[in-house]
């Protein structure tokens, strides 16, 4: 497979691992949310695609479609609540389940520190990356209730825990997030419903882009995490990268972890 200027070669073989269930990922036009959508239809599963860019998400649903994977879409943006429940209804009348919600949604803001910021930043950074995923939990769960089973994985950030600063709202989104993993997983357990989450390091996506430039380029970037071997791997990490880890969570492999936090960075948090 060739991203950009890098050949990546997954060396995964479809397994099958997902037949029969049915997964939604939000944020599935580009990036993460994309390769996610992807890796789920190869091993087998019905998706479903939430974005709010109609262009990118028709592009995904095709390429799914492309490869004989079972698809369906909807074009909407996660903070409008009214729309995300009419979809769930949708998905359960065409499908009858929900077998796994990816919480992959999410923005990155301008760059600003708490000096520059404004509180509309803020909140609409919250409302997306945060408030969405509990929301879109809260109408996912009960129809895994019912059936007893699911499986819930949000996508964090190693900047949750560790943070490279100017990226306030960001970080208290996904730090957030890692600590709601928690919460629900206790809450949900007595339900069979694991909850987990994972926390991508420096990615190439059109997320890594800031005022037009991909960070993960940049020379002192290079220098510091490439060279210098900051990432152990020496190497940005891809969203197939993380897709694999996503799918584990989603499967009948991961069958008794819940709460917990994969970190896929490359080695980045391992190092001084």
């Amino acid at each position: 497979m060739s991203i950009g200027c890098i050949d990546l070669d997954t060396g995964a073989e479809a397994m099958g691992i997902l037949d029969g269930k049915v997964c939604l990922v939000t944020g599935a036009g580009q990036g993460l949310g994309r390769a996610i959508a992807l890796e789920m239809s190869k091993e087998g599963a019905t998706t479903v695609l939430l974005e709010r860019n109609p262009e990118t998400l028709h592009a995904v649903a095709a390429e799914i479609a492309e490869e004989g994977g079972k698809v369906s879409s909807f074009a909407l943006d996660v903070t409008d609540y009214e729309a995300y429940a009419n979809a769930v209804r949708d998905i359960m009348v065409r499908h009858g389940r929900i077998d796994v919600l990816v919480n992959n949604a999410a923005i990155n803001p301008a760059t600003r520190s708490i000096l520059d910021d404004t509180l509309e930043d803020w909140r609409r950074t919250i409302g997306i990356n945060l408030e969405a995923v509990y929301m879109g939990s809260k109408l996912v769960a009960p129809h895994m209730v019912k059936q007893r089973s699911g499986r819930i994985i949000h996508i964090a950030s190693i900047q949750g825990f560790a943070s490279s600063g100017l990226c306030g709202s960001y970080n208290a989104a996904k730090g957030a997030i890692i600590a709601y993993t928690k919460s629900m997983a206790v809450e949900l357990a007595p339900h069979n419903i694991l909850v987990n989450s994972v926390a991508p390091g420096f990615m190439v996506t059109p997320m890594s882009f800031v005022n037009g430039v991909d960070e993960t380029t940049t020379p002192e970037f290079v220098k510091w995490y490439i060279d210098k071997r900051k990432i152990p791997l020496g190497r940005s990490g891809m969203p197939e990268d993380v897709s694999g880890s996503v799918v584990f969570l989603a499967s009948d492999y991961c069958r008794y972890m819940t709460g917990q936090l994969l970190v896929v960075d490359g080695g980045l948090m391992s190092t001084f």
